[in-house]
C-alpha cells in the first residue's frame, strides 16, 4: 500500500519532490515545527530543509498533503514497517493557515481507510503541551499509551481491527 494512494475529499498525496522554496518554509516556519523533534527546528535555509527531507526519506516515507487545487498545506511522514513488525510511527504538520480547519482528521481519517485491515498499527507520538494534536488522534480512535520521560505520549491505531 503506497501512501502517495492516500486521497480524502479536501487533500490528496504528492510526492515531496514537487515542493517549491516557498512551499517548504512555509512548513518550517518555528510556529509549525514547535512541537516536533530537534531536528526539524530551526531550519533556516532552503538546503537544510531539503537535507532534512532527504534523510527523512531514508527512514519514512514522507509525502506533501495538497488541497485538490494544489496547494502544498501539510507533511505527513510514515515510517517504513520493519520486517516482522507491524508498527509504524508517523508524523505530520500543516501550515499555520491550514491550522483549524479539520484537515488533522480528515488526513487521518483518509490514512486509516487507506490501511483499514491490513496488518499495520500506526503510531503518533504527542508532546504532553501539544493538546490540539493530542484531541486529533483520541477523535480518529487512536489510544493513548505510555507517556515518554521526555514528555511525549504515544497514541496507537490498530489497522487490523479497523
Amino acid at each position: 500500500m503506497a501512501l502517495l494512494d492516500l486521497q480524502s475529499e479536501r487533500l490528496r498525496a504528492v510526492p515531496v519532490a514537487r515542493l517549491s522554496p516557498q512551499d517548504r518554509e512555509a512548513l518550517f516556519e518555528p510556529e509549525v515545527v514547535a512541537y516536533l523533534p530537534d531536528c526539524f527546528q530551526g531550519l533556516e535555509t532552503d538546503a537544510a530543509r531539503c537535507a532534512l527531507l532527504d534523510g527523512v526519506q531514508q527512514e519514512a516515507e514522507p509525502v506533501v498533503l495538497a488541497t485538490r487545487g494544489g496547494d502544498a498545506i501539510g507533511l505527513l511522514i510514515l515510517s517504513h514497517g520493519a520486517a516482522g513488525n507491524r508498527l509504524r510511527h508517523l508524523g505530520y504538520l500543516f501550515v499555520r493557515a491550514a491550522w483549524g480547519q479539520g484537515y488533522a482528521s480528515e488526513m487521518l481519517r483518509a490514512l486509516q481507510d487507506l490501511y483499514r485491515g491490513q496488518l499495520v498499527v500506526l503510531s503518533g507520538g504527542v508532546m504532553a503541551d501539544n493538546a490540539a494534536s493530542a484531541r486529533v488522534l483520541q477523535k480518529c480512535g487512536f489510544v493513548p499509551g505510555e507517556a515518554s520521560e521526555a514528555g511525549e505520549l504515544t497514541y496507537i491505531w490498530d489497522a487490523q481491527r479497523g
